[in-house]
C-alpha cells in the first residue's frame, strides 16, 4: 500500500539550547515508510555534519521513526520544514510544511 500524505509535527516556537523533536507520522503505507525531512524545500542529509547547508546545524535524524530531534537547538534551525514518506510501492508523499520559529 502506498504511503498516505504524512502529517509533520513541528513545534511553532522552541527554545534555542534546548531540545526539540519533530515528528513524522503516516499511518497507512505498507510496508512501513522511510521519512525524508526537508527544511526551506531542502532535504536535510542524516548527518548535518556531511553538508555545507546544515554543517552549523545539531540534530538526530531517524528515517525509520521520522523523528528529527535537535540538541541543542539553534538559531540557525528556523526555518520551514516538511517530511517525506516513501516506501517501494507507489510515489513518495510530503507532508505540508510547517515553520519553527
Amino acid at each position: 500500500v502506498p504511503p498516505s500524505k504524512p502529517v509533520a509535527h513541528v513545534p511553532s516556537s522552541a527554545t534555542i539550547g534546548s531540545r526539540a523533536v519533530l515528528r513524522c507520522t503516516e499511518t497507512e503505507g505498507s510496508p512501513p515508510p522511510t521519512f525524508r525531512w526537508y527544511k526551506d524545500g531542502s532535504l536535510m542529509p542524516t548527518d548535518p555534519k556531511t553538508s555545507l547547508t546544515f554543517r552549523n546545524s545539531s540534530y538526530t535524524l531517524d528515517s525509520t521513526t521520522g523523528e528529527l530531534i535537535f540538541e541543542p537547538l539553534s538559531g540557525f534551525d528556523t526555518g520551514d520544514y516538511s517530511c517525506e514518506a516513501t516506501n517501494n510501492v507507489g510515489s513518495p508523499q510530503r507532508s505540508d510544511s510547517i515553520r519553527m520559529e
